[in-house]
């Protein structure tokens, strides 16, 4: 596949589709973590909030598996298209590398803490840790994608 930047329109649309509902999945997500984690009358997720969830009787270990399973399933498209697009871009190669792999380090980090805040309530840090990084990498990849798609040939031909 060309760069990013040299796509034809038809690949630029099918792209800039896949990154911009992959994007507003992500805001629903990141929404719906805020709505069922907060506690009442708050008005930003605390590590307390997140720990209640995961710590003790919050959530069962069987319950815990089953998201886990879940959530590593249907991620594992997400990050793979995201990042197929991102390699595409015309960053230095270790870069790409470097943000391609992070979600797929990352996730299962947070998903680690998971587990070990459901008996240690003081590994919520990894929870907030491992999450805020993946959420990170896909936001970078899929807003240098989209530059790289739409701004980079306009300012080219701009020239």
């Amino acid at each position: 596949m060309k760069p990013l930047p040299e796509q034809p329109l038809e690949f630029k649309a099918l792209n800039t589709a896949a990154l911009l509902f992959a994007s507003v999945a992500l805001l629903m997500a990141l929404s719906y973590i805020d709505v069922s984690h907060m506690e009442k009358g708050g008005f930003i997720i605390t590590p307390h909030d997140i720990a209640k969830a995961y710590y003790g009787p919050g959530m069962s270990v069987n319950t815990l598996i089953g998201l886990a399973h879940i959530h590593m399933m249907g991620l594992l498209p997400v990050f793979w298209m995201i990042g197929y697009i991102f390699i595409h871009s015309s960053i230095r190669a270790g870069w790409r590398a470097f943000w391609c792999v992070l979600p797929f380090v990352a996730f299962p980090v947070d998903v680690a803490g998971w587990f070990l805040t459901h008996n240690f309530e003081s590994f919520v840090y990894e929870v907030i840790i491992g999450g805020g990084t993946f959420v990170t990498s896909l936001t970078v990849m899929i807003l240098v994608s989209l530059y790289q798609l739409w701004i980079v040939p306009l300012r080219s031909h701009a020239r």
